[in-house]
């Protein structure tokens, strides 16, 4: 049984057998393992029938791993030409897979183009320096979105991917992919502890906390067009900014005594909303809306909390 099936925390200190331990970043044969495994126990196919892709194939672990058990593979990646940014994964499949996986570089934290493997970095390489956080994460959702597509219903696809931190900056990307794909089919968020990395044997002074896991999420595809999904993520989305601004003027009431006149309310919103603010010109309009759907308008200009 695959240890993603017992448990949400995976741990495997030794690698095992498959691809190559030199090839930096690789996520190790025992840990696909069980991601294939659990993918075959998921589906309920047997493995023989049961295609796995992998379009980050790398040194070929997943590969060596799909053929110790025994199921059906295809291995894509950017330095044999396959640029899932602008390729379809499913024009390389011979039918829909029972599972995709992808593991992708975390924006630079290690070269591949240009460095791992060929003599330039690639505009399309995850990895690239020049990629700014909100590009890397644009590309990222269409690297989701061509995985399920690639994905029979009822079928698999999954990511690792990890945290980042660089120049004081802390980028958690799972919170961010989860955003990017409908919660509906989002069955499973496991951590898988990193062993062996160049990093472990650093010491590090003062409050720093060295990062030693990264996240595999699964989602189940059901029978959803790319549109749809597309519309149901704006939609969580705009939950969530109209949710930021509720939570921006709760605080700023609670400030104020709970309860204020709108030219008040402004005043403090002002203080404790400016990236909201620079995203909406009409924000005060947004207020106004705010306020009327879920706060209390005790006299004429005076608003306060439930």
């Amino acid at each position: 049984m695959s240890l993603l099936s017992k448990s949400s925390v995976v741990s495997h200190p030794t690698r095992g057998e498959g691809g190559n331990n030199a090839y930096r970043g690789n996520a190790g044969a025992n840990f696909m393992r069980d991601v294939i495994g659990f993918g075959i126990e998921h589906t309920k196919v047997q493995p023989n029938a049961f295609l796995f892709c992998d379009a980050n194939e790398g040194s070929g672990t997943s590969r060596d791993v799909a053929k110790q058990i025994g199921c059906q593979y295809v291995g894509l990646d950017l330095m044999h030409g396959n640029d899932f940014i602008k390729d379809s994964i499913l024009a390389s499949l011979p039918r829909p897979a029972e599972m995709v996986f992808t593991h992708p570089p975390y924006a630079e934290m290690i070269a591949y183009s240009g460095s791992q493997w060929g003599d330039k970095m690639l505009e399309n390489d995850l990895s690239n320096p020049n990629l700014s956080k909100e590009a890397f994460l644009e590309k990222s959702q269409v690297m989701l979105m061509n995985q399920r597509d690639a994905t029979k219903e009822g079928g698999l696809y999954a990511t690792l991917i990890g945290d980042m931190r660089k120049k004081g900056q802390f980028w958690s990307f799972q919170a961010d992919y989860q955003l990017m794909m409908p919660k509906s089919e989002l069955i499973s968020v496991a951590i898988k502890m990193q062993h062996n990395c160049m990093s472990n044997g650093r010491s590090y002074g003062g409050s720093f906390i060295p990062i030693m896991h990264e996240y595999l999420l699964v989602w189940k595809k059901a029978s959803k067009s790319i549109f749809a999904i597309g519309l149901e993520t704006a939609r969580d989305v705009q939950k969530k900014v109209a949710s930021t601004w509720r939570s921006v003027i709760r605080i700023a009431l609670m400030k104020l005594g709970g309860e204020a006149t709108l030219s008040r309310i402004y005043d403090e919103v002002e203080k404790v909303a400016g990236d909201l603010m620079k995203k909406n010109q009409h924000w005060q309009a947004k207020v106004r809306q705010q306020l009327q759907l879920h706060f209390t308008n005790v006299q004429r200009g005076v608003w306060a909390i439930n």
